[in-house]
């Protein structure tokens, strides 16, 4: 899915949450089909560390903190997402891509807690001023893309998240084209 698909869908996934996400009704089937190969101890492969049938071991990687895969109730800033949605080289799955209805479930159950078990409360929705995918393409003056999520504009700055280390970039506005510029302007308005 591009990013632009991303964009146009991430609005509406708020006023779907009360559809909820069950874990194993609408989860672990679509990670059972796109990363059990890679990523599960049936298969006995557990690339990058990383493992989604042991329920045990998956859960260690869901937390509110910076270096959690997956941030319950903040699909945004959750890596797990952002590897499934980005176009760039650490995409998974790695020759294929999710449908825009396994995303938007996804999204749902992390938005909801990430929780395995469905009788588990869900978080209940939090306001925001808006929701952003977790990476964007950013084209500077020079015709060069930059790939980095949206965190605030700062004077004549946009302050970027760069996608493998999460760390935090500002650039000149000036220095991106046009359309970027009016990217980063439309990520702040509210």
């Amino acid at each position: 899915m591009s990013l632009i698909r991303f964009c146009l869908l991430v609005p509406f996934l708020a006023p779907t949450l009360a559809l909820t996400a069950d874990f194993q009704k609408d989860i672990q089937p679509i990670l059972e089909k796109n990363c059990y190969e890679c990523h599960s101890v049936k298969t006995g492969k557990k690339k990058a560390g990383f493992v989604f049938d042991d329920l045990k071991t998956f859960k260690m990687d869901i937390a509110d903190n910076d270096v959690a895969q997956i941030r319950p109730g903040k699909p945004a800033e959750s890596h797990f997402l952002e590897i499934m949605v980005n176009d760039g080289k650490n995409h998974m799955p790695p020759d294929g891509q999710l449908s825009t209805g396994d995303i938007k479930k996804i999204t749902e159950w992390i938005s909801e807690g990430a929780n395995f078990d469905k009788n588990a409360p869900k978080l209940a929705p939090t306001a925001v001023k808006k929701s952003l995918p977790p990476i964007m393409s950013w084209t500077n003056m020079d015709g060069k893309t930059i790939k980095a999520g949206f965190v605030r504009l700062d004077g004549e700055n946009v302050v970027l998240r760069m996608p493998l280390n999460a760390s935090e970039v500002s650039y000149p506005l000036a220095k991106l084209s046009e359309a970027s510029q009016k990217l980063a302007r439309d990520c702040a308005a509210p």
